[in-house]
């Protein structure tokens, strides 16, 4: 995420840093049918892949979705489960008190006041059968189904789960504002078990507090034939039925499933390494600004690290109050950035939520306690971007205007030299000093690392992390060990100086 730190970033970074220093029963016609190649160097195919199949409802006058998910999940773990846990994230806009922001921000979230949000479940069955489950945790933003027998190592398992989707009058992540409606984070979808225990997390309000291992997809989505999607994956075909348009879209090797909804969007694309680039946006005079970014983004990146594995990107202009969120495949920009006056923060969002591509969504970790690992890198990476494009000489600029000096100026208000880094996303008491750290001083931390290794081996590095880590979660301590057997020397103290990382 850029702005919302790093979404946050910049308009976070702006209004932090300034106002925080300052203070089928019918005849089908198919419309459209379109199957998209992978390119050569095909995905992984991950052995026993979650597979996460949804037919969905969506009524914009109502803001409902009605939807059937099935899951097909294999224990790949060395213990049997008595249950499934599945995080509900839309249960975090149900109340004030549990809405995923900052209350300064609310304003801006719901700028037509506050109206809840949920997720309700209808049921879930496994083959037929009504299991039991019960909703917990903070905002019952947690799904515990209880199995009718244990599912064993190595068994596999099949649940249907029906629910029901409110969407709220909020411009972030989850919600719908004047042009766009956004849906992320918005299925039943299933918790990562770590080896001990599973990730229970609520939805923090500071920085992105998810945390998933890969799944396959596919989304089959009924609207209105005047409305326009911008999603995860590839579309399948577009078929029209009653009325309604039914978009089937498949991704496989991805960690999420988000779309973006609007009667409004315009749609510029182009192509890059057989890679196709989607624009959406409105009238807005830097679409062409976007899509350029994004087609360089990718190209820039995929060289310095390792190919971008999937057919299609897309970029799209949204009512985002938070500035830019990354979902695979897919990043949400603020639409109120595409003016003349925030080309170059339009320009540096952009950069950074594709960055995300790569840290996060395909090398993954756990965002809510060690969110500095992508933060950081795809922090850096952006800079990288400028230097690829424009030249040292422009990542040196970028480095010192976008990062350094935000930096110091909040560390000019702070009393506190303590600056930890590697820390839960819970463990920071405001925003501002979320990205502040984990973006700002966790990119002069890579800065530095690249320094401490020289650039051969810094990229080198770069690349052999994203190889044996591409569709797997990593940690920190993954990324040390990287680092040094790549570079055969002991980097664990600069580790410690810069993040506080403290284990041997």
């Amino acid at each position: 995420m850029y702005f919302r730190i790093k979404r946050k970033f910049i308009l976070l970074t702006i209004v932090c840093i300034i106002l925080g220093l300052s203070m089928v029963g019918a005849k089908l016609n198919v419309i459209e049918t379109m199957t998209v190649m992978l390119q050569k160097e095909e995905l992984l195919e991950i052995e026993d892949i979650t597979t996460y199949r949804v037919d969905v409802n969506f009524d914009p006058v109502e803001k409902i979705l009605t939807a059937k998910e099935k899951i097909t999940y294999k224990n790949k773990r060395d213990t049997a489960f008595n249950a499934l846990y599945f995080h509900l994230y839309p249960n975090a806009f149900k109340t004030e008190e549990t809405v995923p922001f900052e209350k300064r921000e609310m304003e801006l979230a719901y700028p037509k006041g506050f109206e809840p949000g949920y997720i309700q479940i209808d049921n879930v069955k496994n083959n037929e059968e009504n299991l039991n489950y019960v909703t917990m945790g903070v905002g019952e933003s947690i799904l515990k189904v209880n199995l009718n027998k244990p599912l064993e190592i190595g068994e596999k398992i099949t649940l249907e789960i029906n629910f029901t989707v409110k969407i709220p009058p909020s411009t972030g992540r989850f919600g719908y504002g004047t042009n766009t409606i956004n849906i992320a984070n918005w299925y039943p979808i299933l918790s990562v078990f770590d080896g001990e225990k599973w990730n229970l997390e609520p939805y923090y309000a500071i920085g992105d507090p998810f945390y998933s291992d890969m799944g396959d997809y596919r989304v089959v989505l009924a609207m209105p034939k005047e409305y326009v999607l911008a999603s995860t994956g590839k579309l399948i075909k577009k078929e029209s039925i009653d009325g309604k348009v039914y978009w089937t879209l498949e991704a496989d090797a991805v960690r999420d499933f988000a779309m973006i909804v609007s009667d409004q969007f315009k749609v510029l694309e182009d192509e890059i390494n057989d890679i196709k680039i989607n624009c959406y946006y409105f009238e807005d005079p830097l679409a062409d600004l976007a899509l350029q970014t994004a087609k360089d983004s990718i190209q820039i990146f995929s060289e310095i690290f390792g190919k971008y594995p999937y057919p299609q990107f897309s970029v799209a202009a949204s009512d985002f109050f938070i500035g830019g969120m990354e979902y695979p495949n897919l990043v949400f920009i603020d639409t109120s950035l595409y003016k003349e006056e925030h080309k170059e923060i339009l320009e540096y969002i952009i950069a950074h939520e594709t960055a995300h591509q790569w840290w996060y969504g395909i090398v993954g970790n756990d965002e809510i306690r060690e969110p500095w690992l992508d933060e950081a890198l795809t922090e850096y990476s952006t800079l990288l971007y400028y230097e690829k494009k424009y030249g040292e000489e422009k990542r040196r600029q970028v480095f010192k205007e976008m990062i350094v000096r935000y930096y110091e100026a909040y560390r000019a208000m702070q009393d506190n030299e303590n600056e930890v880094i590697y820390r839960s996303i819970k463990e920071f008491k405001d925003a501002q000093e979320y990205q502040a750290l984990v973006y700002h001083k966790g990119a002069m931390f890579i800065d530095d690392l690249r320094k401490q290794l020289g650039d051969e081996l810094f990229f080198q590095t770069m690349k052999v992390y994203f190889d044996k880590y591409k569709y797997k979660n990593a940690n920190t301590e993954d990324f040390i060990k990287v680092c040094e057997q790549v570079s055969n020397k002991s980097l664990r103290g600069n580790f410690r100086k810069w993040l506080k990382y403290e284990k041997e």
